[in-house]
């Protein structure tokens, strides 16, 4: 016997889903117009849906299509008895499939609450780096200030004596400062001594010195003038005075 047109429709389309109206005209040898018809009845009650520029059957629609096979009615060429099953099918409850969760979403689940712990774990981290950002920030800002008053001391720093042995200005005020010291004509190194600039050319206009005057020297100055006769700096003239030698 044939089939019903909505029978075969069903059965094409389980077979080659995606058909379009007019694939399925040109297959059925019926008009546009009447597959038009026919779908519109399948699609409302739900047996089949749209598929790109065709249709594919639903769930809904591969179970009604099971049910006419294995149906062991004789059908007729009319639509009718077809189309009656397919109310009575609506009308009878359909037995509701045991919810289960979809591997995607527990996927998904599973991805977002990792997720969020390494957001909390890199949020701990962050914490961790200001925390201690700030404490370098506090340090280095204190070693800045260390810094800054150590320079300070040490631009205001001037000999205790006018006139002291090198290595005990170097042990006190370093050797870079010294250097700085000599550069800047701040101070004179003289032999084994550092002197301080105006002290020395104070002493200097002193000369000649004669014999008698020198108990009339300061401490510094006789220290001085033993350190520049050492050096060559002075000599002793006629027995009477020393003089400079010209530098």
């Amino acid at each position: 016997m044939n089939k019903p047109l909505l029978h075969r429709v069903l059965e094409i389309l389980r077979e080659n889903p995606g058909l379009s109206i007019k694939e399925l005209s040109t297959l059925l040898d019926i008009s546009v117009e009447r597959v038009r018809g026919l779908l519109y009845k399948l699609k409302s009650s739900g047996f089949i849906e749209k598929a790109g520029k065709g249709y594919m059957l639903t769930e809904r629609g591969l179970r009604f299509l099971e049910y006419l096979e294995k149906s062991k009615t004789p059908i007729h060429r009319e639509e009718k008895p077809v189309e009656e099953t397919m109310r009575i099918h609506e009308e009878t409850p359909q037995p509701t499939p045991p919810e289960t969760p979809a591997i995607g979403s527990v996927q998904v689940a599973t991805e977002i609450s990792q997720f969020q712990d390494t957001i909390i774990d890199l949020k701990k981290r962050v914490e961790v780096l200001e925390k201690r950002i700030e404490e370098l920030e506090r340090a280095l800002k204190n070693l800045e200030k260390a810094i800054q008053a150590k320079q300070k001391r040490t631009e205001s720093l001037v000999l205790e004596e006018p006139v002291m042995f090198y290595n005990d200005v170097v042990n006190k005020y370093g050797q870079v400062y010294v250097e700085k010291m000599i550069s800047e004509n701040k101070v004179k190194k003289i032999g084994t001594l550092i002197v301080d600039s105006e002290f020395y050319k104070e002493f200097k206009a002193k000369f000649p010195i004669k014999i008698q005057d020198i108990d009339k020297l300061s401490h510094h100055e006789k220290i001085l003038l033993d350190e520049m006769r050492r050096e060559a700096m002075v000599v002793l003239f006629a027995g009477r005075e020393y003089r400079l030698i010209e530098e």
